[in-house]
């Protein structure tokens, strides 16, 4: 009798163990890869930065002014079925020149790229900002870094030359984990991509959840709990994300841009990712940027370097 009721504790016991595993696993993927979750914090409480504040006071006044500018949403259906948003500022005068702007990780494209937007429109451009699926407007619920996104913004860039002409000029604007998007397009863009900027982008989805496990004072070794989580539900595999490899075998020019003190994406990835391009390219360090800063740090630099891609690619 005594056995049977150990047993019984024993199998209830392993059975509350699995339960709590199973909603442990459940919470810790909703927590990193859906859209709704409490995103991680990393604003100046918690790692001092001067810039922080200022930065977004800026992005702000920049929101503010986008709303006088004319706009047009612009949609259409991702591979997987999912509806897709996205807005067009359109040049003051018709141009045949588009920029495609991908923003980073739980954000959008108007926050990301909202101080942008007056700077390629007098350049001639014609700016779209995405919405990746999970973003924004865009339907969606799971974050893929870079795996679904990639080909929904290849998707776009057929779009715009379809639509628009074959003769459109697009460059690419990354910016973090739309760094990521963009320079996975660096070998297998069309034609009709002249450049590519990337702005603190990762190389490898791998390494750079590694990076982030170790600034929550987590060990790395977590890394392949996380990717089995990943492939449980989405039936891929993060490490197939590597933008780095795409660069290797880029077809295009390309601008790297990182912030030297980048706490999220290390400044070491930007190195690497700079000696991998075999194309014509450039770089902008900025010494005292963190994650996404180096713009509002150095805006006269940044822009420089980008007119001067313009100048030698799309003239």
């Amino acid at each position: 009798m005594k056995n049977k009721t150990k047993k019984r504790i024993l199998l209830a016991s392993l059975g509350a163990l699995a339960a709590g595993c199973a909603v442990l696993n459940e919470k810790v993927y909703r927590f990193i890869f859906e859209r709704d979750a409490k995103p991680l914090s990393f604003k100046d409480e918690q790692m001092p930065n001067p810039y922080f504040k200022r930065i977004e006071q800026f992005k702000k006044q920049k929101l503010e002014a986008l709303e006088d500018l004319d706009q047009q949403p612009l949609h259409r259906c991702s591979a997987s079925g999912r509806h897709l948003h996205a807005t067009l500022f359109p040049a003051s005068v018709p141009s045949k020149r588009y920029v495609l702007c991908a923003h980073g990780y739980r954000t959008d494209g108007f926050h990301e790229f909202c101080a942008f937007v007056p700077f390629y429109l007098e350049q001639g451009f014609n700016v779209i900002l995405l919405d990746h699926q999970a973003h924004g407007a865009s339907d969606g619920h799971t974050i893929t870094f870079g795996l679904e996104e990639t080909e929904d913004t290849l998707d776009w860039i057929h779009w715009i030359v379809e639509h628009f002409g074959d003769e459109c000029a697009i460059v690419l604007h990354g910016m973090s984990m739309g760094a990521a998007i963009v320079m996975s397009l660096a070998a297998t863009a069309p034609d009709n991509v002249k450049f590519i900027v990337e702005d603190c982008g990762y190389a490898s989805a791998k390494t750079e959840f590694e990076h982030t496990l170790g600034m929550a004072h987590l060990s790395k070794a977590l890394y392949p709990w996380i990717a089995a989580l990943f492939f449980t539900h989405e039936h891929a595999s993060l490490s197939t994300i590597q933008p780095i490899e795409e660069v290797a075998h880029a077809k295009v020019p390309m601008l790297f841009i990182h912030g030297m003190k980048d706490t999220l994406v290390p400044f070491s990835m930007a190195e690497r990712l700079y000696a991998a391009c075999p194309q014509p390219k450039d770089q902008l360090f900025v010494p005292q940027a963190d994650h996404a800063q180096s713009y509002y740090l150095d805006p006269k630099n940044y822009e420089r370097k980008i007119k001067q891609f313009i100048q030698k690619y799309m003239s």
